[in-house]
């Protein structure tokens, strides 16, 4: 028996001798029970949640005090993003920066990061502790117990509210320490909870539609990325579609910017409405299910099943298509504001000097290869999950009849493998080709499609190497395999936020992106893609050796 497992048998002896084998009293009982065994699983995940966000926000915060110490380091950080849609879409309106504080400037370069990673935390973890833990059978275990059929609902967005509610906290004290408005720190840390609570309401309701927690987690995460888009949309326009998103209405709030704390009875009214909606939905399901239930299989199944690499395909299009098409449609946006980018330096010298500095030639090519940069690491987020499939379905034990069969342990690694390398490769050309079909469109230079497929397809080999660390830490450390989501907030950091952070190069180094050429802002170098492909390559090699050396779950 898995110490999951275990964990799950306590707890649900521990719901009986409670209640003395009574029957469960509501629909209710036994929520205080469960949230403490959600609260035990995930204290290394809260744990890393907490010292990366609070973390990332003391050390933003600390950069940007001792970058802008004037009142004219202010102004001209307001010239150069006030009023530039492409700066609008990855960072939001800019509240504050007509009369720029410190306190804007440092919103305006965290805050829609902060309320995006509380969003997934939130659908993570809200997906996990409900549909996860059905499809697993260990939510049997406790059911069996006098508990109540809410009860895990309960649990599980009491947990989330507990864990955003402490992030918020830490964050508050962070920013309170650099000498920030406390009216604005308060706000900022209320309007990041509420994001997260909005999307954990979300990640509630879409774990009782959707047939799977896979399906949920995908389904929550599309809603995630509509909400940003209609942000971005609404911010470049006239504002009406960012009150239409939950992200709109977090940065709504204003922290340092005039606060509007009524704004935050939207996320409350959200949230206890789709609760309320996730509570009857959940009536009108039977336990394991969805109610969209999966399509019935053929009588006969064809003969691209008849392989490993057969069903992993067709067990990970849906997540490939998916992926494509999110991804796509914000690079095709990204690239309609190429036009725009020569705005950024319009009236500021001294970013015209930085740029300078910087041997940037054309201020347009630095902003296409910024947001293809952008692309390659929401695209990582596939690379890895894909390869983290492997884990699911040792576990879940679908790993087995395959294995029963003539296909060996690594024929049967490699199909998902493959997958994910594959699809590295499909989701580079899609953000490149829709990139560059936009910006052609809006510069008029039919050259750009061939620049920018060139500048996604150069990220592919960082991106394979992500997979061949994700592949060794589930050789290794099966266990520990989600730990692969660090490097992938590593090297978002590293990439987003390492120069404004002040790191040190040697550290920066550590993200193989770092060594990727900037197409088309820099010329290519083959040297660095050679490089990264033959690390990659050795980091499979070590984690298929790794494999081979130790048992499956399941088996």
């Amino acid at each position: 028996m898995t110490g999951l497992a275990i964990e799950a048998v306590s707890s649900a002896t521990a719901v009986r001798a409670s209640h003395h084998h009574a029957p469960p009293q509501s629909s209710f009982t036994g929520t205080r029970r469960l949230l403490w065994l959600v609260l035990r699983r995930d204290r290394f995940r809260i744990a890393m949640w907490m010292s990366g966000l609070v973390g990332l926000m003391a050390v933003s915060a600390w950069s940007i005090v001792a970058l802008y110490t004037t009142q004219e380091d202010l102004e001209g950080y307001a010239r150069t993003v006030r009023g530039n849609s492409a700066m609008i879409i990855q960072a939001g309106p800019g509240y504050g920066l007509d009369d720029p504080t410190l306190g804007a400037v440092v919103m305006n370069e965290t805050a829609q990061w902060m309320f995006i990673a509380a969003a997934v935390m939130s659908v993570f973890m809200v997906v996990r502790h409900t549909r996860t833990e059905e499809e697993t059978e260990r939510a049997e275990l406790v059911r069996a117990a006098p508990v109540g059929r809410h009860a895990a609902l309960a649990s599980a967005m009491i947990g989330a509210l507990a864990v955003n509610a402490t992030i918020a906290a830490g964050n508050i004290v962070a920013l309170l320490a650099f000498g920030l408005p406390a009216g604005g720190s308060f706000a900022f840390g209320a309007s990041m909870a509420g994001a997260g609570m909005v999307f954990a309401a979300v990640a509630a309701v879409t774990a009782q539609i959707a047939s799977g927690s896979r399906a949920a987690l995908a389904t929550a995460g599309l809603v995630i990325g509509a909400a940003f888009v209609l942000r971005a949309i609404g911010d470049v326009g006239n504002g009406v579609l960012s009150w239409a998103s939950p992200i709109g209405w977090a940065q709504s709030i204003r922290p340092y910017a005039g606060e509007r704390w009524w704004v935050l009875l939207l996320p409350v009214v959200a949230t206890m409405v789709l609760v309320l909606a996730a509570r009857a939905l959940q009536d009108h399901r039977d336990y394991g299910s969805g109610l969209v239930a999966q399509r019935g299989g053929r009588a006969e199944a064809p003969e691209r099943l008849s392989s490993s690499l057969g069903l992993a395909v067709r067990l990970q299009r849906g997540s490939l298509v998916g992926w494509a098409v999110g991804l796509g449609s914000l690079a095709f946006f990204y690239g309609l504001f190429a036009d725009q980018a020569e705005q950024m330096i319009e009236d500021n010298p001294d970013m015209a000097d930085f740029f300078a500095q910087l041997g940037v030639a054309s201020v347009t090519d630095a902003f296409l290869s910024t947001a293809m940069l952008i692309m390659a690491l929401f695209a990582t987020g596939f690379t890895v999950s894909s390869v983290l499939r492997l884990r699911s379905e040792e576990m879940s034990g679908r790993a087995d009849p395959v294995l029963a069969a003539p296909v060996g342990r690594r024929r049967w690694v490699w199909s998902h493998l493959g997958v994910a390398l594959v699809g590295t490769v499909v989701l580079a050309l899609v953000c490149g080709v829709a990139m560059g079909a936009a910006a052609a469109v809006v510069l008029g230079e039919a050259a750009r499609v061939a620049e920018l497929t060139a500048a996604g397809l150069v990220m592919v080999p960082a991106m394979w190497l992500l997979a061949g660390a994700t592949l060794l830490v589930y050789g290794l450390l099966p266990r520990w395999s989600l730990a692969a989501w660090a490097l992938v907030a590593w090297v978002f950091v590293a990439a987003m936020f390492g120069i404004l952070l002040d790191l040190p190069q040697w550290l920066l180094n550590l993200s193989p992106f770092q060594h990727v050429p900037a197409l088309p802002a820099a010329p290519m170098s083959w040297l660095p893609i050679v490089a990264l492909t033959a690390v990659a390559a050795a980091l499979i090699a070590a984690g298929l050796a790794a494999l081979d050396r130790r048992d499956l779950a399941s088996t």
